[in-house]
């Protein structure tokens, strides 16, 4: 699954915006150097006999599975019905789903920063991804040597028998590394690897993969230049990434070959680009635009010397859409809210529909506004259930879900459980039925694990690196 972006902005202006804003995005999710993978045959991971599994009882109320009388044969998973889904039903998987941890790059041995993993999912199955960074070292001691992040991958038919995959290094100039997005293509899937230090973030790397096994290096610095990428998605029309200053996008096929976009054509006038992405009906772009042309800063002063900072324009929350990525038209956003600081995001929701989000700031005034489109050029308000916060949207590009922790109506910090919408077609959204035995999502109060959607339902795995031999819990769906 990917989640809905795999961006890096939330690190800079986007986080003042975000922390004060009811609602939290994540995700919706981000070198130069030679690949050369250590590629080995592929493994089946611990779950080779797979037992027919009870669910365990649990209590009802908001948010929580309800129990079920029939066992769950996790021997043979059924594809997920198409169509919007109404329920799910959790079973734990037995055993852990990963194989072993990464290991030292050639020259390295001592260990730097933490292991990350994530499972994502796509059409024709899953795939997980564990970095690691190793440091170059002489007697126990980093000797000025390439700091080298190894990355182990898995892929998964069916989300409950795993199998290990290519393994790819990458040199590195800090100590992080994570994927954090992986998105399905007209051809092939798009892995996103970002890193970042000192409150910045940055897209690190990507590869390709036509099969979710072996994965092939993109030449970022032919791709891009020099520039620095913050935002990379995509779906079923291609890819789309944009730079860090907003000033600058690229869009492709096939993740591998990438053209710029023309942002001095007129329907870009002063405009800043924060994030697009690409769906069956072409390509979408999310930003803002200022006034262009002479600004009047203030009304007459009493004293005609002064020369008073005049304020920043007002942003106006934007998005543009294109067939093919050459030829874009701004598009209107209905009831859309000016303000001195405007961050916009756009994602897939799920095949027919597509999710635009601002989150802005005046005077000391902060708030966020959602729209919703079928085609990309038309787009309307969507009417919210009543008190739904969502906090992740996530969505493998055929089914889109919400997740919301459900608080007591006291408004404590405590947790009755996780409540999962769908996102439908005319994008509103509809509250799915658990039943089963539901995973362990939430603690004190805020969501955990790790979430991916793929063809046979949802995944949620615990913890949050690899050595800590996370659990697996598959919901299916009806």
């Amino acid at each position: 699954m990917a989640s809905m972006f795999a961006n890096v902005r939330g690190l800079g202006r986007y986080a003042a915006l975000m922390a004060l804003t009811a609602l939290a995005m994540e995700g919706c999710v981000t070198g130069t150097a030679t690949y050369s993978p250590s590629a080995g045959p592929a493994k089946t991971t611990s779950m080779s006999a797979l037992p027919t599994i009870a669910p365990d009882d649990t209590v009802s109320d908001p948010g929580q599975a309800t129990p079920t009388g029939a066992p769950a044969d996790l021997s043979n998973i059924p594809p997920a019905p198409v169509g919007a889904w109404k329920s799910i039903r959790w079973v734990q998987v037995p055993g852990t789903f990963v194989g072993a941890p990464p290991s030292p790059g050639p020259g390295s041995s001592a260990s730097a920063g933490s292991q990350t993993f994530g499972i994502y999912g796509w059409s024709r199955g899953f795939v997980g991804f564990s970095a690691q960074m190793w440091l170059s070292t002489s007697s126990g001691m980093w000797d000025g040597g390439p700091t080298v992040a190894t990355i182990s991958t898995i892929h998964s038919e069916d989300g409950v028998h795993w199998h290990d995959g290519t393994v790819l290094q990458h040199p590195m100039l800090n100590d992080n590394l994570e994927v954090t997005g992986v998105f399905e293509g007209p051809s092939r899937l798009l892995a996103v690897g970002i890193s970042g230090a000192c409150g910045t973030g940055w897209v690190e790397a990507l590869w390709t993969s036509a099969d979710g096994i072996s994965w092939q290096k993109v030449d970022t610095k032919k791709a891009f230049g020099n520039a620095t990428i913050e935002n990379v998605s995509g779906g079923s029309s291609g890819f789309v990434a944009t730079d860090a200053a907003g000033r600058a996008v690229w869009t492709s096929r096939d993740g591998q070959s990438w053209r710029s976009v023309n942002l001095a054509a007129s329907a870009f006038a002063g405009a800043r680009i924060d994030g697009g992405t690409a769906s069956s009906g072409g390509y979408v772009l999310a930003g803002s635009t200022v006034p262009v042309g002479p600004v009047s800063c203030s009304p007459a002063l009493a004293d005609p010397s002064a020369r008073p900072t005049p304020p920043p324009p007002m942003r106006s929350p934007a998005v543009w859409w294109s067939a093919d990525g050459a030829n874009w038209t701004k598009a209107q956003l209905p009831d859309a809210t000016p303000a001195y600081s405007v961050a916009m995001q756009v994602c897939r929701a799920n095949v027919q529909t597509l999710v635009a989000f601002e989150s802005y700031g005046s005077d000391g005034n902060f708030g966020s506004a959602l729209w919703t489109s079928n085609d990309g050029r038309t787009w309307k308000s969507p009417g919210w259930p009543p008190g739904l916060d969502p906090t992740q949207f996530l969505t493998d590009g055929r089914h889109g879900i919400v997740l919301s922790v459900v608080h007591p109506a006291d408004g404590s910090s405590n947790s009755e459980g996780m409540s999962i919408s769908t996102v439908t077609d005319d994008g509103s959204m509809a509250v799915m039925a658990q039943q089963g035995n539901r995973p362990p999502y939430v603690t004190n109060g805020d969501s955990v694990g790790k979430w991916a959607i793929g063809p046979t339902g949802i995944l949620w795995a615990d913890g949050d690196q690899w050595s800590s031999n996370p659990q697996l819990w598959i919901g299916l769906p009806s």
